[in-house]
């Protein structure tokens, strides 16, 4: 049997992808009953992810900035804005490795477009962004930050940012529904990335010789182009072009792979 997709192969994916982006009231009700059945019966609800977040970023802020001997009225802030970015990203991934699984009652019930649950995790941790914005609005007040025009490049940069999240949750989904020990390698990766990705130090800290880090990190890379505006810095044109270079690696990976094994899904749950 080959491991190459058929002609087939490649139009049946291609419907998948279509007719799951076109089934918006489907995701996003299912993004949305996820964060209320997430907080069922709590006092606070929801906003227990910003209130979680929020403590966490006040506690490393103010230590961190003592370590690195930045001020704190620059560093929390800087701090908050790229740790709700990172909060985006890893929770795409993070999430991305149950994609299927999650909605094993779902599929093996019904014939439905996989696409639709790469969606839901990707609105998901887009609800989970907006609470958390909350936090960079008041930290913002709190030190008297006012944003740049450079703030317009967030929208471009978030747009790169999830177009690789859609390809990755597609390839990254798919490979642990078939190998079930993948999820534990990646959630341990992801903690090795979050102390190589410019979270909580700045990049000027590395130094011309390490610059590598950054520049062949995909974390750092999504990270930077979101974040660099809100912290009033204009992105780079090289920065957009790593963008772009890791969606069209991401795509030569994860385009065969699911239209290769996306009928498989179901008999691997």
């Amino acid at each position: 049997m080959s491991l190459f997709p058929t002609r087939a192969d490649w139009r049946r994916a291609a419907e998948d992808l279509t007719q799951g982006l076109a089934a918006w009231h489907i995701w996003s009700l299912l993004a949305f009953n996820d964060i209320r059945q997430r907080y069922k019966r709590s006092r606070f609800g929801q906003f227990w992810i910003t209130l979680s977040t929020g403590i966490f970023i006040a506690g490393i802020g103010i230590v961190y900035s003592y370590l690195f001997d930045r001020p704190i009225e620059t560093y929390v802030p800087y701090l908050s804005v790229n740790i709700v970015i990172w909060t985006l990203l890893a929770g795409i991934v993070t999430d991305s490795t149950g994609v299927f699984t999650q909605a094993g009652h779902i599929l093996g019930q019904q014939a439905m477009p996989k696409t639709i649950f790469v969606m839901r995790v990707i609105v998901r941790q887009l609800i989970i962004l907006a609470h958390n914005l909350v936090i960079i609005a008041l930290v913002f007040m709190l030190f008297g930050i006012v944003p740049t025009p450079a703030v317009v490049m967030v929208v471009p940069g978030l747009l790169l940012a999830l177009v690789a999240s859609l390809l990755t949750a597609m390839a990254i989904g798919l490979l642990c529904t078939r190998f079930r020990d993948l999820p534990q390698i990646i959630q341990s990766l992801l903690q090795v990335a979050f102390f190589l990705t410019p979270v909580m130090w700045h990049t000027d800290q590395l130094g011309g010789q390490a610059s590598y880090i950054v520049d062949f990190n995909p974390f750092a890379v999504f990270l930077l182009i979101v974040a660099d505006p809100l912290h009033g810095q204009w992105p780079g044109v090289e920065r957009y072009l790593q963008a772009l270079a890791v969606i069209v690696l991401m795509g030569l990976v994860a385009a065969p792979l699911f239209a290769r094994f996306r009928a498989r899904i179901v008999y691997w749950l």
